[in-house]
């Protein structure tokens, strides 16, 4: 009878060392996974959070590029007036006499101390 309660007694041992052996296996396995999910999390929230990042500044730039567009188009614009405006002899003509003291045929050019526009000779 002793020797039956020793025997039960180290198979139920043996049985609480295979299932504690068993307990810890799972439990490293369940590390192990854990671990694993924790690396993809951490790599795919890098990848998120980076190309939110980049999608900003490229928004910033378009922004920033619109703005350039912008002035360009309205410069082109304005330069293409005087463009059209140089091609018209009247308007050429008027320029000259204002601003570089040209004058007609017969025509006496006063200078008056109110006068604001440059002297050619002072360049």
């Amino acid at each position: 009878m002793v020797s039956n309660v020793n025997d039960i007694k180290k198979q139920n041992t043996i049985a609480t060392e295979k299932i504690s052996k068993i307990r810890t296996a799972r439990l490293h396995r369940f590390y192990i996974i854990m671990g694993i999910f924790i690396v993809f999390a951490g790599i795919l929230s890098f990848q998120l959070i980076h190309t939110h990042y980049e999608r900003a500044q490229v928004e910033q730039q378009i922004s920033t590029s619109k703005k350039h567009y912008t002035t360009a188009k309205n410069q082109n614009e304005t330069l293409d007036v005087q463009v059209k405006q140089l091609n018209n002899d009247n308007y050429l003509q008027k320029l000259l006499r204002e601003k570089y003291y040209y004058s007609k045929s017969g025509e006496i050019i006063y200078s008056l101390p109110s006068d604001h526009s440059e002297d050619v000779s002072q360049k």
